[in-house]
């Protein structure tokens, strides 16, 4: 780059490209493997405790303290990050995905912190509500931030 250029240069490692110029098959494994079977590894542990303390009621056990809203929200912020990053040829779903990514992120952080205070002062509604509605909005999270690593990128980042 010579001096007074308007222009500046930026090299990709050889792993970030490989992420960003892979096929489609290929980056969905690397999410899935990697993004979100890391991010579940601590709930599959979590029960496996609990089931060798002899507590073990249900797989929901597992998720009625507001677990899989972080791990919803830990996914969704990476794959906010990654969708971010990247150029790609749908700027208009790229910025409505960002809106509902940023949307869940929000909703997330709240009803941990309200289903983290009710715990606090052993609400039980709070924890039978968790039971019932946190894998379907895990499910659409999930689903969200998928959409939001697959969504086509171009070579190179945002400028």
């Amino acid at each position: 780059m010579q001096r007074g250029s308007s222009e500046s240069v930026f090299v990709l490692s050889p792993a970030r490209d490989l992420l960003c110029c892979a096929p489609m098959p290929l980056r969905l494994l690397i999410w899935l493997l990697f993004g979100v079977g890391s991010a579940v590894l601590p709930l599959f542990l979590s029960g496996i405790v609990i089931f060798n303390h002899g507590q073990f009621t249900g797989v929901s056990d597992t998720w009625s303290r507001g677990e899989l809203l972080l791990v919803a929200m830990t996914l969704l912020i990476a794959s906010l990050g990654e969708l971010v990053v990247y150029e790609t040829g749908f700027p208009r779903v790229k910025a409505l995905l960002t809106v509902i990514s940023g949307f869940l992120i929000i909703v997330s952080a709240v009803w941990y912190m309200d289903s983290f205070g009710s715990m606090i002062s052993q609400q039980r509604f709070k924890q039978d509500f968790l039971r019932h509605w946190s894998p379907w909005f895990f499910s659409f999270s999930l689903i969200n931030a998928t959409v939001c690593i697959m969504l086509p990128k171009r070579d190179g980042p945002t400028r």
